[in-house]
C-alpha cells in the first residue's frame, strides 16, 4: 500500500468487516425506530403506505447506516490510535461501505430469488454499478480523519451530515423511479 504509507492491512479488515456488520446493526436500527419513534407514521403493514416507505428510505435509513457504518473507523482511531493520512481515513471509509454494500446487495439479492436466478443476479450486478456506500462512507472517514488532526468533532458531524444528505437524495430519486 505505498500510496497510502500508514495504513495496515488489518485497518482495511476491520473496516470492511465492522462495515459488514454493521448491515445487520443498521437493519435492527432502522426498523426499531421506524416503528417505535414514529408509531403514528407507520402503518401496521409496509406495504399499507407509499409515504412510510418513502420516510424510511429517505430519512431513517441514511440516518441510521451513516451512523453505522463508521463503526470500524471509530475501532481504529480508539483502540489503535493510527496516526492516518485524510486519505487513508477517506480510503477506509470507502472499505467500511464496500463491506455494508457486499452484505446489503445479497440481501437484497436473495430477497427476490424467488423471482429467478437471472433477476437476482441482474440485481446485484447494478446494486454494485451504484456505490453509493462507499462514497458516502468515504465522506464519513473523511470527517474522522478530520476529527482526529484537529480535535473539533465538528468537521466530523459535517461529513455526516452531508453523507446523510447524499444516501437520502439518492435514496429518494431511487423511490420515485420506480
Amino acid at each position: 500500500m505505498v500510496a497510502f504509507p500508514s495504513l495496515k492491512p488489518r485497518h482495511v479488515l476491520i473496516a470492511f468487516g465492522f462495515g459488514a456488520l454493521s448491515t445487520l446493526l443498521a437493519s435492527w436500527g432502522e426498523i426499531g425506530l421506524a416503528f417505535n419513534a414514529f408509531p403514528l407514521l407507520m402503518p401496521n403493514s409496509m406495504d399499507e403506505s407509499t409515504w412510510a416507505m418513502i420516510l424510511l428510505a429517505v430519512v431513517i435509513a441514511p440516518f441510521v447506516e451513516e451512523l453505522a457504518k463508521p463503526l470500524g473507523l471509530y475501532f481504529i482511531h480508539s483502540e489503535e490510535k493510527a496516526d492516518l493520512e485524510l486519505k487513508e481515513w477517506a480510503f477506509l471509509g470507502a472499505m467500511a461501505g464496500l463491506g455494508f454494500a457486499v452484505v446489503e446487495n445479497l440481501m437484497y439479492a436473495f430477497g427476490v430469488i424467488d423471482f429467478g436466478t437471472e433477476t437476482s443476479i441482474w440485481l446485484l450486478g447494478l446494486r454494485f454499478l451504484l456505490p453509493l456506500h462507499m462514497i458516502a462512507s468515504a465522506i464519513s472517514g473523511y470527517g474522522i480523519g478530520l476529527w482526529v488532526k484537529t480535535g473539533k468533532a465538528k468537521y466530523f458531524v459535517a461529513c455526516i451530515a452531508v453523507s446523510m444528505l447524499l444516501h437520502g437524495a439518492f435514496n429518494l430519486a431511487a423511490t420515485l423511479v420506480g
